[in-house]
């Protein structure tokens, strides 16, 4: 029977033979050069907790780890199984990094006997994203370690952190406590009676930050302004249009009250934020969210109507790149790169210095591909493919596989501005982790051959051919998943998959927003009125 050894994602070049060629003992001398700690830590704790040994260094087998200045292009690496030798090399650290993470698999595989392998490797994009959602619920640091876990062994290298949502605030600002101690509670989600909360410390995420850098993975933290905050106005309704008391949000779905855009007061609060945030997330990459923001109190408070006279905006819904440009201009005199979301793209919109992320693929092309001739970046992160929160009866493991990413009309030139790709775990309708597992394999190895695989490399049959061997791997990871049948759905199955997800609709409290916005608007008029 052929031999067959399996890696996701899939390597630029990889060969092997049936010959043995090196087998892993205690007595393996082991060598790594200056700059590879971070890659020798990670295979020798890998060694330790599947093998049951400590490397003494004293035999003839040789593992070696070393910077080959002769790679030129960031990340790459090489691996080579000869015999009595195990080299892997990288153009630097990250490279060395990602050539344990092959490794790895091989011996998952392989065990302590490897054949003759040769790799040749580099990723298809320089931004290879994975986002969590702890805002709608909140994962402990521990589960959030494993997550980063989890992208490291895929060669991803950015954790986006969603930490504020309407239903949740979940990062401790010293300097606004309630914040936390009212914004991270709720009293109930959807139509349950369980109450939900918890938030991370400054040192809960300063160490998720130490943890993830241990894995050559930069943290991007997200605050959610000006929409998605219900939480934070629960905690200082001054923040809202009209002083309103909230509770923080127990449905899901867009809400109506935003921060106000009118009251210098809100700036000040948010500079303040995002600076108290900048003293734990020193990676110089800041996401400030910026989408679904409705204009409702905008168009008829007074503070808000006042900011448009006195900046000379032309409408209200001119205040919403006014707000975000004021954030993002705070933030990179601080000397951060800040990203938003984009639902929409105009020329109005924030300054072309921002990243912008785009999650809906029907945006204008004439507005992308305007933003891009500006010099605009961009990363990738459309709902139809790599939101894996969705149900499988959407988007299927094939679609999420053959999906790509580079946005329709833009040039070979203008596609230098996509500096890669993003999958996001939204986590409305996913509070667990056997859940989280569950949507995210088998696509996050799908969606990893993405990030990282050259094109010229992907095949979605011989991913498939993977699958037994992805199942086993993300199993001695402790996740659920999956499986290619119920990743794939058909016929009924597939029908009911999309009905069960369309539930969501019956949270949006749509009815709701019309009588708020109907009460607010009569009180604002009555007020007017005295």
């Amino acid at each position: 029977m052929t031999m067959k050894i399996y890696i996701i994602p899939q390597p630029e070049g990889f060969t092997f033979s049936e010959k043995k060629a090196f087998k892993l003992t205690r007595l393996c001398e082991f060598f790594n050069q200056n700059g590879t700690e971070k890659a020798s830590e990670e295979l020798k704790e890998f060694i330790s907790d599947n093998f049951g040994f400590e490397l003494s260094g004293t035999g003839k087998e040789k593992i070696s780890l070393l910077i080959d200045e002769s790679l030129t292009e960031a990340e790459s690496y090489t691996l080579d199984v000869t015999e009595n030798l195990v080299e892997i090399k990288g153009a630097d650290e990250a490279g060395v990094f990602y050539g344990v993470q092959s490794l790895k698999q091989i011996f998952y595989q392989c065990g302590e006997e490897l054949p003759e392998i040769h790799i040749t490797d580099k990723p298809a994009y320089p931004y290879r994203g994975f986002m969590l959602d702890s805002g709608r619920y909140f994962f402990p640091k521990e589960d959030v370690k494993k997550f980063i876990d989890i992208m490291a062994l895929h060669k991803l290298n950015r954790f986006h952190w969603h930490l504020t949502e309407d239903q949740g605030w979940r990062a401790q600002m010293l300097d606004n406590i309630l914040l936390t101690e009212i914004g991270s509670y709720r009293s109930h989600t959807n139509f349950n009676n369980k109450p939900h909360g918890g938030y991370y410390t400054k040192e809960d995420m300063k160490e998720v930050v130490e943890y993830a850098h241990k894995k050559c993975i930069k943290v991007i933290p997200e605050i959610d302004t000006p929409g998605h905050t219900v939480s934070a106005i629960a905690a200082y309704p001054h923040l809202s249009c009209f002083d309103r008391n909230l509770s923080v949000a127990t449905h899901c779905g867009v809400k109506h009250d935003v921060v106000c855009a009118g009251k210098e007061s809100t700036y000040e609060f948010m500079f303040s934020v995002f600076d108290e945030l900048l003293e734990v997330f020193t990676d110089g990459l800041i996401h400030i969210g910026g989408d679904e923001v409705p204009t409702t109190r905008w168009k008829i408070c007074p503070h808000c109507q006042q900011r448009i006279k006195d900046e000379g905006l032309s409408c209200t819904e001119d205040l919403h790149p006014y707000y975000l440009s004021r954030l993002a201009e705070h933030i990179e005199a601080k000397g951060s790169k800040v990203i938003m979301w984009n639902d929409t793209v105009r020329d109005y919109m924030a300054k072309g210095s921002i990243v912008r992320q785009l999650w809906d693929e029907e945006m204008s092309e004439k507005d992308v591909v305007g933003q891009i001739n500006k010099g605009t970046e961009f990363i990738i992160s459309f709902v139809n493919a790599y939101y894996l929160d969705l149900p499988y009866g959407r988007t299927s493991l094939e679609k999420c596989y053959n999906y790509n990413p580079c946005y329709k009309g833009i040039s070979k030139e203008q596609e230098s501005k996509l500096l890669g790709v993003e999958a996001c775990l939204w986590t409305e309708f996913v509070p667990t982790m056997k859940k989280a597992g569950y949507q995210m394999f088998p696509r996050l190895g799908a969606y990893s051959e993405t990030a990282w695989t050259s094109k010229e490399n992907k095949s979605f049959d011989y991913f498939s051919e993977k699958l037994d061997f992805y199942e086993d791997l993300v199993s001695s990871l402790g996740m659920n998943y999956a499986t290619k049948k119920q990743s794939m759905p058909k016929g009924i199955k597939k029908l009911a998959s999309m009905l069960y997800w369309e539930r969501r609709q019956l949270c949006w409290q749509g009815l709701h927003n019309l009588i708020d916005n109907a009460s607010v608007e009569r009180k604002h008029k009555g007020e007017e009125n005295k």
